[in-house]
């Protein structure tokens, strides 16, 4: 089996996730399969999402033209 590294703050979070899940045995092999990476350092830069809500296809409901059957049902024009 493979041996992985990770950071201290997502193996504690698996971890957590494992123990309220109630899952003990993955905990375990988390604990063996897993080192926690001591020089990891989180980016100081965050990238910057390109997309945008009023570009594109974005759009609101207000732009569809719906018809309603007899039966209730409803469908885009």
């Amino acid at each position: 089996m493979l041996d992985y590294k990770m950071d201290k703050i997502t193996f504690e979070e698996i971890t957590s996730i494992l123990a309220k899940n109630g899952r003990p045995d993955l905990i375990a092999e988390c604990k063996e399969h897993i080192k926690i990476d001591e020089d990891y350092k989180p980016p100081v830069r965050m990238r910057k999402d390109s997309l945008s809500d009023d570009e594109g296809s974005a759009c609101t409901e207000e732009d569809y033209e719906v018809h309603e059957d007899s039966g209730g049902f409803l469908s885009l024009k």
